[in-house]
């Protein structure tokens, strides 16, 4: 990415974030969607508690518990991103033609577009999960210090990133399948659950979790819902940070690595 290219990619942020603030129908629903899983977890989470002698599943309380089933669905909100459907989209109708010949990357057009997307949100989301905390902070007992608060953000940026870089990756499958519309909704349910998204990645059991700890999924979701809940110490909160920081390098090499494959077989019908 050259340096004058900076003030197109500026642009495109820019575009992004008046179209985030254009649909804000679509933002009050998505806003009041991410509290169906919690209400439904909530539920599940009570009764699986209240018929049980033992005060403690996959080394979570009954408010740990609850206060990650919140944190999490808040979170996976914040993070996840349909771009992989708009880019497969663009790959199938020959749409991508456009943007390859014009003198910008379409991996940076995309990023920039995302990110101005997801800032408005990013924002609101952020304030709506510290109001939760904040409510709820003598029940849990949450003490949350700046420097944690500033840990939390980083890994929230990193996470976003990070998420994207997966889904563009995933997207390039659509220079091989005709049909991706189920595959990407398979691949989109099975990589949030994955992630700690549905409920923590504990009640995998411990061999499944030595394997998440080598894979990117865990650092999108898991990882900075239990950085903001307290469950991490200064150490581990750091390790997190570098293992975000390694899965970013890694995912961005896989994702251009992928698409120059992909790019091999575009034939560009229909743009």
């Amino acid at each position: 990415m050259s340096q004058s290219q900076y003030p197109k990619y500026l642009r495109v942020f820019k575009l992004g974030v008046q179209s985030s603030m254009e649909y804000r129908t679509d933002f009050a629903f998505s806003l009041i969607s991410a509290f169906f899983p919690i209400l439904i977890q909530y539920y599940i989470w009570s009764s699986v508690y209240g018929r049980s002698e033992s005060s403690q599943f996959f080394g979570y309380s009954y408010g740990e518990m609850i206060l990650y089933t919140i944190v999490a669905a808040i979170v996976t909100k914040i993070v996840t991103t349909d771009m992989a459907h708009a880019i497969a989209s663009e790959i199938k109708d020959g749409a991508l033609s456009k943007y390859l010949i014009q003198p910008v990357s379409y991996f940076g057009l995309k990023l920039f577009t995302m990110l101005g997307q997801k800032l408005f949100f990013f924002s609101v989301m952020l304030l709506v999960m510290f109001l939760t905390l904040i409510y709820f902070s003598d029940a849990f007992g949450i003490r949350i210090s700046f420097v944690t608060l500033l840990f939390f953000i980083l890994s929230m940026v990193l996470s976003l990133l990070l998420n994207f870089f997966i889904s563009y990756t995933i997207a390039a499958i659509a220079f091989k399948l005709s049909e991706i519309s189920y595959f990407f909704e398979m691949t989109g349910l099975f990589v949030i659950i994955l992630s700690g998204g549905v409920f923590p990645i504990e009640v995998f059991g411990s061999t499944l979790n030595e394997v998440l700890d080598c894979l990117p999924f865990k650092y999108t979701i898991y990882f900075p819902s239990n950085v903001i809940n307290g469950r991490l110490t200064m150490e581990e909160i750091l390790n997190g940070l570098l293992m975000q920081l390694f899965w970013l390098t890694a995912m961005y090499l896989i994702s251009r690595a992928a698409w120059r494959a992909g790019l091999r077989k575009y034939l560009g019908l229909g743009g």
